[in-house]
């Protein structure tokens, strides 16, 4: 059987995929099925494998990432398409999660887990990253970036960068809100390193660079496994927000005003705090009072 999906997203939606690829690929009966993952040339790519590396060879003979629709052998005997713009349709007609939209649309069932505690277990995030290529890209010792705290101020998607919205942020924070969450979060962690992630085009500004590095361009299958060692993600909702969950971080998100938390809240990481605001008006003192709660609540889980 040869089976054929697409997927053109960004990090964070290409991750929600994982909880319906998944599972229809453990439902299907075929175990010797050849799947084959289309997608775009760009740093996202090399996330589909890992949300599936565990099932190879059990529920399927390979995985292949491609590009082009050419490189697929044919006959094609199942084909389907991530479409996020389909699953946001459906996540707002039934007010379920994206990860749940995509299921429907791909004609699986989630199953939930009936044990308390449990209850979001269905919406876990899945990326297993190569333990044997954390050395690609920039890097230093994953060693020295153990117990790092990672800060993630950036997004992709932000109508911060279309003109259209006049350049208006829905999801950043304007970064003079971050000197106060940065100034508490070094009282509480005053010999821990911070590093700053985003995109190679990004740039800290001058009024936040005392906090720490910029670790910008890291591909994601080692910043997954830095992500394992780190103390905390401080991040919005964007791409490391979801592979922050995929990791199971302990993660403080703020959440956008813009968005329903049914939509994409990463519900799933066991180990989340978020609190949902609306960036340019939101008082500053409301996020520290938040991270103050996250910080008790992440503490108290080291002493256990």
């Amino acid at each position: 059987m040869r089976v054929l999906f697409r997927s053109h997203n960004l990090i964070g939606d290409a991750l929600n995929i994982s909880p319906a690829l998944r599972t229809w690929i453990k439902n299907d009966p075929d175990k010797s099925k050849h799947i084959y993952m289309q997608t775009l040339p760009d740093h996202v790519a090399p996330l589909y494998i890992g949300m599936v590396r565990d099932l190879l060879g059990e529920h399927c003979a390979t995985f292949r990432t491609v590009f082009n629709r050419e490189d697929v052998p044919t006959p094609i005997d199942f084909e389907h398409v991530f479409d996020v713009n389909k699953a946001f349709e459906v996540s707002d007609k039934d007010k379920c999660h994206i990860a749940e939209s995509y299921a429907k649309l791909l004609g699986v069932q989630l199953e939930k887990s009936i044990e308390e505690g449990h209850r979001y277990d269905h919406l876990k995030l899945t990326y297993i990253p190569d333990d044997n290529k954390w050395m690609e890209g920039p890097h230093q010792p994953l060693g020295s970036l153990r117990d790092c705290i990672l800060v993630s101020m950036f997004s992709a998607s932000c109508t911060s960068h279309d003109p259209k919205c006049n350049f208006v942020p829905n999801k950043q924070l304007p970064f003079e809100k971050w000197k106060p969450i940065l100034t508490l979060l070094k009282e509480h962690y005053p010999d821990t390193p911070f590093k700053f992630l985003g995109a190679p085009t990004d740039v800290v500004p001058d009024i936040l660079k005392e906090f720490g590095e910029p670790m910008f361009g890291i591909p994601l299958n080692r910043l997954a496994l830095i992500m394992q060692k780190a103390k905390l993600l401080v991040t919005i909702d964007n791409g490391m927000s979801h592979l922050g969950a995929s990791q199971e971080c302990n993660e403080f998100l703020i959440y956008p005003r813009c968005l329903a938390p049914h939509y994409i809240l990463p519900v799933g990481n066991p180990n989340l705090v978020w609190v949902q605001a609306e960036p340019n008006f939101v008082n500053p003192a409301q996020l520290v009072h938040a991270l103050k709660f996250a910080i008790q609540r992440f503490k108290a889980q080291e002493v256990k």
